[in-house]
């Protein structure tokens, strides 16, 4: 690994080209485009030192579809930062590369940690595609601009002049991946291209149903709320959303337990034009294997699946609408290549059943884990991973959101007024107080229920700090702070230390000191300091 931030391009040349010839063999013809342009990433990160590295493609290979790829030393914790929003759409529409030497102001990188922020500079170029020549018959462009996406790096802060070298050579790059897309885009096309009259039933009419399945299910057209998003890391993610409600690629919504990923999901179906249809859930880890499987596509009555009855799976019964798969990453990896089949093909094969049925429902799944360690322990398929991170979406823990604790609180007792009748007007300032520095480790989740308790404990309009969970309290809230000074806590401590010890040695100072892996001196001076008799712990003799 090249010293990347003290080298100019000209002294760095021979590491620049070296790392360059391995990503243009690595995304070259006769290799798997996907696993080419993740290896590019990897070679960015571990021959020249970038600390994450990220790939984010627009329009492949349909208007409105993203892919993004990333790799960073950390692994197992790349996929908490994908690439920065507001710089990636400045790249791509200006068809400018943009520098960042410090990047602890910038919207892009709220949630980073502060150790981080403080030495780390940012680097955006956009991935370009050559124009046509008009000698290629029925040649499509990728894209009117000639830009199809962004590649970003992380990396140490440096002074600029040594950013700008990484800059002209990133540049190359984004040329060289550009050529990679194009391939990529047909790639697509090819695996997505299902029979035109399985296309045409699909949009005429939905599947019959099942014998002894004769019930309508509802569209969902129920009002949803708009999320809170006080914060400006929240806001980020409505504009991601918005951006996703127009497509209708699959998308991936990643995050800590409770920080609202399922509300995220029923906001993006109310605002996208699936908004008439049902949307339907399904947690992946609440089901046992075989069971997962039949609700997922369904089972065909008869000998093969020994079942008296028929029935239509999630994604029959979601015609074009929207499923939602909770923690799919609890799913096998037959169902995994199940879901990417309704993904890529559009049909799924109930149980017992040779014959397949043609569905149109868009996939929206959440996950708390890793995708990436999951696929190099080989449980999550890699396929998949890269079918449902056309949009994937980082939903930030509440701790990190600071700025939507307080209008999620006031939002959860409305709404626990409205249910019981019972009227909260307001919470004390002490109360929001408690609420703004506690760490929420339950996220959104863990609000919800602490403000229910509140409001169900409360005998007046005013939520109160002695209202809140005991988790929440602290010492000058609960009347419970310390009646001694720190160095009185201190000597004190080290009395029942003292004492432990002498008691386990039966007085002998020696072994005491041995125990308490302090010298000898110090505790035979701490021993006269604090009037402890050693002899009053051996066998034998009384205090």
């Amino acid at each position: 690994m090249i010293d990347a931030l003290t080298t100019s391009f000209d002294s760095a040349g021979p590491a620049f080209y070296g790392a360059l010839a391995r990503i243009v063999a690595a995304t070259g013809p006769g290799r798997a485009v996907r696993r080419g342009l993740e290896n590019a990433l990897t070679i960015l990160v571990d021959v020249l030192g970038y600390r994450r590295a990220c790939l984010e493609l627009h329009d492949l290979p349909q208007p409105g579809a993203r892919i993004i790829l990333s790799h960073g030393k950390e692994r197992g914790l790349d996929h908490l930062f994908g690439p920065a929003p507001l710089s990636t759409g400045q790249v791509i529409g200006s068809r400018r590369s943009m520098i960042l030497q410090d990047v602890k102001d910038h919207p892009d990188f709220i949630g980073r940690p502060p150790q981080e922020l403080a030495t780390l500079s940012y680097i955006c170029v956009p991935v370009t595609v050559p124009d046509p020549d008009g000698q290629v018959e029925d040649f499509q462009p990728a894209s009117p601009s000639g830009v199809v996406g962004a590649l970003s790096v992380d990396l140490p802060k440096a002074p600029m002049v040594f950013l700008e070298a990484h800059r002209e050579f990133l540049a190359v790059v984004g040329g060289v991946i550009g050529n990679a897309a194009l391939r990529l885009r047909d790639e697509l096309a090819r695996s997505r291209r299902r029979p035109v009259q399985a296309a045409q039933s699909s949009q005429t009419a939905p599947a019959a149903p099942a014998p002894g399945e004769g019930q309508e299910l509802p569209a969902a057209t129920a009002e949803v709320a708009m999320p809170v998003a006080v914060s400006k890391s929240m806001r980020l993610v409505l504009r991601q959303i918005a951006q996703a409600a127009d497509s209708d690629a699959p998308v991936l919504l990643r995050g800590e337990e409770g920080t609202g990923k399922e509300a995220l999901a029923l906001f993006l179906h109310s605002q996208s034009g699936r908004r008439g249809r049902p949307y339907l859930r399904l947690g992946c880890a609440d089901l046992p294997k075989e069971t997962a499987l039949e609700a997922l596509f369904g089972v065909q009555k008869g000998e093969q699946s020994k079942a008296t009855r028929s029935k239509r799976g999630i994604f029959e019964l979601g015609q074009g609408g929207v499923v939602f798969l909770d923690d799919i990453e609890e799913l096998s990896l037959d169902a995994q290549g199940q879901v990417l089949r309704v993904i890529q093909e559009g049909t799924v094969q109930r149980i017992g059943s040779d014959k397949s049925v043609p569905v149109e429902a868009r996939v929206v799944a959440a996950t708390t884990a890793s995708l990436e360690d999951a696929m190099a322990r080989g449980e999550f398929l890699e396929d998949l991973y890269y079918a449902l991170g056309v949009f994937a979406l980082f939903v930030p823990p509440l701790r990190d959101r600071v700025g939507d604790i307080l209008p999620l609180a006031e939002r959860f007792l409305e709404e626990y007024s409205r249910r019981t009748g019972k009227s909260v007007r307001r919470i004390s300032t002490p109360a929001i107080d408690l609420l703004n520095q506690y760490h929420w480790p339950g996220n959104v989740r863990e609000l919800a229920n602490c403000m229910d308790r509140a409001a169900t404990l409360c005998d007046e309009a005013v939520i109160r700090t002695y209202h809140l969970p005991p988790t929440l309290q602290t010492g000058e809230s609960s009347g419970t702070e310390p009646s001694l000074s720190f160095g009185e806590a201190v000597a004190t401590f080290e009395q029942e230390l003292l004492v432990e010890a002498l008691k386990k040695a039966r007085g002998n100072m020696y072994q005491a000191a041995r125990d308490l892996r302090e010298s000898y001196r110090v505790v035979n001076y701490k021993v006269k300091k604090y009037g402890i008799d050693p002899k009053r712990f051996t066998p034998g003799r009384r205090g």
